[in-house]
């Protein structure tokens, strides 16, 4: 008959056996959203969860991954093999409203309608799924309307109402150039952004160009691009010469940063 075993032996081995047992860490389990910590990369977020950078900058348009901030909310892709090239699936969270939805995929609410027909829009459940026409947007052959170019404030640095664009610095006079050819559909003084030029381009693209001093065109024009269109004025946005600039992509306003040359 084998002899009783001391107890401290038995809980020693109890101890080992746990040990051995232990599995790696395993992969973060994938959510729908992501708070960015102090020190994370958008290249980084994007291999934690499995996804390409493309896939996770369709899902947060309105992100500049250069100019990542601590406590920005990401939206992280799921299902991906049912992303496609005009929509991409999501899951609806605890909070979501479908105007909210709008803003952050930088659609229009009307298409989000259109993407859902028979769902209750005022009465969003979270873990519903939704689709979001977001297509894959080609943004081609487009340059920063300056020479020399230097961003004052960039894209969300500071909300400025419906105007949401980057502010260049400028001299008092400095040329303003188109920043791609187009067709001018608008040039005359609006409330708050002085004198603007706006023109209209392919795929239903738009650039804006706005405290500007002197205009060089009218609605209607064609214009090549870097045309000379306008002269640098007083920006009352940040009280300085200054070029308020926009990019819009169906007329959502989107960061240039992400479209245009690197400065």
């Amino acid at each position: 008959m084998l002899k009783r075993l001391p107890s401290a032996f038995i809980l020693c081995f109890v101890l080992l056996l746990g040990a051995c047992s232990t599995t790696p860490a395993s992969p973060p389990s994938v959510s729908d959203r992501h708070v960015v910590q102090r020190g994370e990369t958008f290249y980084g977020i994007a291999r934690k969860y499995g996804v390409s950078v493309p896939l996770l900058a369709r899902y947060n348009p309105r992100v500049v991954p250069h100019r990542l901030q601590a406590g920005t909310e990401l939206s992280i892709p799921v299902n991906k093999k049912e992303v496609a090239a005009d929509r991409v699936p999501y899951t609806v969270q605890k909070g979501d409203t479908l105007s909210k939805l709008a803003n952050h995929f930088a659609v229009s609410l009307s298409a989000l309608k259109v993407s859902n027909p028979g769902i209750d829009y005022n009465r969003l459940k979270p873990g519903q799924k939704i689709w979001i026409p977001v297509r894959e947007r080609t943004v081609t052959g487009f340059n920063w309307p300056l020479q020399n170019p230097r961003i004052f404030n960039g894209f969300g640095k500071k909300d400025w109402g419906l105007q949401k664009g980057v502010n260049l610095a400028a001299k008092k006079g400095q040329s303003v150039l188109a920043s791609k050819g187009g067709t001018v559909s608008f040039a005359g003084e609006m409330r708050s952004l002085g004198k603007v030029v706006i023109i209209e381009h392919a795929d239903e693209q738009q650039t804006v160009y706005a405290s500007c001093e002197t205009l060089k065109v009218k609605a209607g024009d064609k214009v090549q691009q870097r045309q000379i269109i306008g002269t640098v004025g007083f920006n009352t946005l940040i009280n300085r010469y200054a070029l308020h600039f926009q990019f819009r992509d169906r007329g959502t306003p989107l960061p240039p940063e992400n479209y245009l040359p690197e400065i």
